[in-house]
């Protein structure tokens, strides 16, 4: 039997491996229950391979719904989603959270062209179960749907708007273990591990929808977002899409800041894991944010990047 949880097979023998419970008759490992009943933050034992698990879905037949969180969308995840050689869709998750100011056909758009994607991408939102009928739709047209993404893209939260099911929701990587079949009203869908970044900020999700913050940064200030800095050489006006679990505040520079990226006008430094600020203005941007981190694009939001 497995965790209706997580999909871990269930065992009774070593409390300290994924899958454990006291009795073989729970429907939940003792790992997600705890995760479930009282919020329990606990790490699995299990490391999730992309390139594995890549390698088995491709051997299938099958579709894929592939998840994307919009504060975290770059080049690693889209690398991924190329790869998978079955046909499929991208959806973008949690669109309740997407500020008001942004146009959504005009974004899929500007993602699209900037990524190459040729597939469709569609906006879904769990919360207020936003577009659910074309999953739905899909899940009737196919035999067998592989639900793909990166941990914390918000597989899981789809899966329970679409079903009865009882799959364990965390904010920690990663909390499906295993592939999990489950039923919905129109078909059947497979859950999948969430793929892990090589490098990100985890557990910095937001708990409501994004209201962007503009800052007009003197070249004297600098940004503190929790404990990491960023400065421009140039006065500068930034536009954060950050997570609103972050303190962010604007200080006098007190010292040097050790890291430096050459940033063009309307450009969007990613942050990985926490979310995306536009730089306006070509300037030098000098941070202690670890640049495995970091990652440069043309704004997704509009501009010309120059």
């Amino acid at each position: 039997m497995k965790c209706m949880g997580c999909g871990a097979l269930l065992q009774d023998t070593d409390p300290l491996q994924d899958g454990y419970t006291p009795k073989l008759t729970n429907k939940l490992c003792q790992r997600c229950f705890k995760i479930q009943n009282y919020g329990a933050n606990i790490a699995s034992q299990k490391n999730i391979i992309t390139e594995k698990l890549l390698a088995k879905i491709n051997r299938e037949k099958g579709f894929v719904i592939f998840l994307v969180d919009f504060l975290n969308i770059y080049a690693e995840i889209i690398t991924t989603y190329q790869k998978i050689k079955l046909p499929k869709i991208m959806v973008m998750t949690k669109s309740d959270l997407i500020p008001r100011n942004i146009k959504k056909d005009q974004l899929v758009k500007n993602l699209k062209n900037q990524y190459q994607i040729k597939e469709k991408i569609i906006w879904v939102s769990s919360k207020r179960k936003e577009n659910l009928n074309l999953i739905n739709d899909i899940l009737a047209q196919e035999n067998k749907v592989f639900l793909l993404g990166f941990t914390n893209s918000g597989k899981s939260s789809l899966i329970n708007a679409l079903t009865d099911s009882n799959l364990t929701i965390s904010k920690r990587a990663n909390t499906t273990l295993d592939l999990l079949k489950i039923k919905t009203p129109t078909g059947f869908i497979y859950d999948t591990p969430g793929f892990i970044p090589e490098h990100f900020l985890d557990n910095m999700l937001p708990k409501r929808q994004i209201k962007p913050v503009v800052y007009q940064l003197k070249n004297k200030y600098c940004l503190k977002i929790n404990d990491y800095y960023l400065a421009s050489d140039v006065d500068n006006n930034m536009i954060l899409y950050l997570a609103n679990t972050l303190n962010v505040s604007k200080r006098l520079k007190k010292e040097v800041l050790p890291k430096q990226l050459e940033v063009l006008a309307n450009s969007d430094i990613i942050i990985k894991g926490l979310g995306f600020i536009v730089v306006k203005k070509k300037a030098l941007i000098t941070t202690n944010i670890a640049m495995d981190l970091i990652e440069i694009r043309p704004t997704i939001i509009g501009g010309k990047n120059e």
